[in-house]
């Protein structure tokens, strides 16, 4: 099993919840072209299949409250996008199994319109069902990432993505990596 060097926990002087203002300026800066990405290129109609369940994934949330910046921009985005009264929305905090999830928990926002789940593990393998998560976002976890996602740069396999950090105007076969 791969090395696991999680965040500091907790909320204490040298915590990663004290110490995560870059990461929140990160997520800050990126806000309006998140909230311009789920405008122009969501298609809800064909996600949600007659479904009321919206489902969002960060990707390495860590412990501290920038993860729930990041997911309230999301979901905020989709409602204005979906002008749906009747859409749930579930959020699954993910992070590897070492991360500190009782102190992201305990600091879940009082007033938060989704329902929150943790999904521990590496995002190197399966974390979810197929097609069961409709936004999979990751901030400033990929530079921890110790290995290229298997088939990523394999010309020719389904996942690759012609050397794009982003799938927009990608071929479907990108898009679609996992699902029937």
């Amino acid at each position: 099993m791969a090395e696991s060097c999680p965040m500091n926990g907790g909320d204490g002087t040298y915590s990663y919840a004290k110490n995560s203002t870059g990461q929140r300026e990160a997520a800050r800066v990126v806000e309006d072209a998140l909230r311009d990405a789920v405008m122009e290129n969501l298609d809800l109609s064909k996600l949600l299949c007659g479904s009321t369940t919206f489902a969002v994934a960060d990707l390495g949330c860590s412990v501290g409250p920038n993860t729930f910046y990041a997911m309230e921009t999301i979901i905020k985005a989709v409602q204005q996008k979906s002008c749906s009264t009747n859409l749930e929305f579930q959020v699954f905090f993910n992070d590897r199994i070492g991360n500190d999830f009782n102190t992201l928990f305990a600091s879940l926002p009082q007033e938060r319109n989704y329902f929150a789940a943790a999904a521990a593990g590496s995002f190197y393998g399966r974390l979810f069902p197929s097609s069961s998560i409709h936004i999979a976002y990751s901030s400033v976890a990929m530079h921890w990432l110790s290995k290229l996602p298997e088939g990523v740069a394999v010309k020719g396999s389904p996942a690759w993505n012609g050397g794009r950090i982003h799938y927009t105007g990608a071929s479907d076969a990108v898009v679609n990596v996992g699902y029937p």
